[in-house]
């Protein structure tokens, strides 16, 4: 009763639903921008948008969530035994919660998976389009349902819980374990992705100019730079995305294993203010979009200035071939 009646715990509950709200709207925009044209490929804003629809699941899940516990700070302090809940009749808010925390964590893989391919395919793998990242947010789908599925494949859901978004006792260990893979995971990601970005650095310099053996005069190799140079802003995107996602992970690993060990002693008013506070995963869902929107403008400014400037100037044959070069190589 002390958490419900805290006024401290209550503006949280407010700030977090106000939090997941505005969340749903930036997801929408971030969306709206991945359907238009862009330098990074379809395949690529496909896992991108898997990734969003990951996000909303979980959103709507906590939104859910917060909305029942301003319920009862509101309405049914009252009743204390409506004050818990059967775990069975929260299951589908957990499940959301589950399903888009590691879902976001699964979509990295296939990002970092079609991000290795395309490096190492450079001719083959864009001829693929769009299949990699239907075909591989397919599999992050199937895996998602499946981890899912796991943790709660030996609890039948009868325990009782203070809120819908607690763990049931039952499922706390499996969860704990697919938390410590996802975590590893997430560091992998960070490896492979600055690998990959080492080594597509390197092919786009190689590619800017091509010797020919017949006279042996330097020249542009225009198809090849062009899939070298796509590759590697779409793998500085995901590396600048992966980063953000990968910090935010970390935290909510870090900080839901340190709760599952620490809880025990901890008052309910100190336990519910940490899980309102702390929790990371609604602050992944507001800047995940919120990065995918400054990215995607960044990359159109930045082309959209150079052609303006090159418009507004009158120059020879050689300026203007100088000047390409110039805004290939930034």
């Amino acid at each position: 009763m002390e958490l419900y009646r805290s006024t401290i715990y209550t503006i949280a509950l407010f700030v977090n639903l106000a939090m997941a709200v505005c969340s749903i709207g930036l997801i929408a925009a971030a969306v709206r921008k991945l359907m238009m044209k862009s330098i990074i490929n379809t395949s690529t804003r496909i896992f991108l948008v898997v990734g969003l629809a990951f996000c909303t699941t979980h959103q709507t899940a906590y939104i859910v969530l917060r909305i029942q516990l301003l319920f009862q700070i509101l309405f049914q302090l009252d009743e204390p035994c409506e004050l818990y809940y059967k775990a069975y009749d929260c299951r589908f808010v957990v499940f959301g919660l589950v399903l888009g925390n590691f879902g976001m964590i699964l979509i990295q893989s296939a990002m970092t998976i079609d991000q290795i391919l395309a490096t190492a395919l450079p001719k083959f793998w864009p001829k693929m389009k769009y299949w990699p990242g239907v075909v591989l947010s397919v599999v992050v789908i199937i895996l998602d349902y499946g981890v899912k599925e796991k943790i709660f494949w030996d609890d039948p859901l009868t325990d009782y819980v203070p809120a819908c978004g607690t763990f049931p006792p039952k499922s706390v260990k499996t969860f704990t374990f697919f938390l410590q893979i996802s975590f590893c995971m997430s560091i992998a990601h960070m490896i492979i992705i600055c690998l990959v970005l080492f080594i597509n650095r390197r092919q786009e310099r190689s590619q800017r100019f091509v010797t020919t053996t017949e006279d042996q005069s330097r020249s542009f190799n225009v198809e090849q730079r062009y899939h070298a140079r796509e590759t590697l802003k779409t793998t500085q995107a995901i590396f600048f995305l992966s980063m953000s996602q990968f910090f935010f992970m970390f935290l909510y690993t870090l900080f839901t294993n340190v709760y599952i060990i620490v809880q025990k002693d901890l008052t309910a008013l100190q336990s519910g203010l940490v899980l309102a506070v702390i929790y990371t995963t609604p602050y992944t869902c507001i800047a995940l979009p919120a990065l995918i929107i400054i990215t995607l403008c960044f990359i159109k400014n930045q082309r959209l200035r150079s052609i303006e400037e090159m418009r507004n100037q009158t120059e020879t044959g050689d300026e203007h071939i100088r000047k390409i070069q110039e805004l290939w190589n930034k």
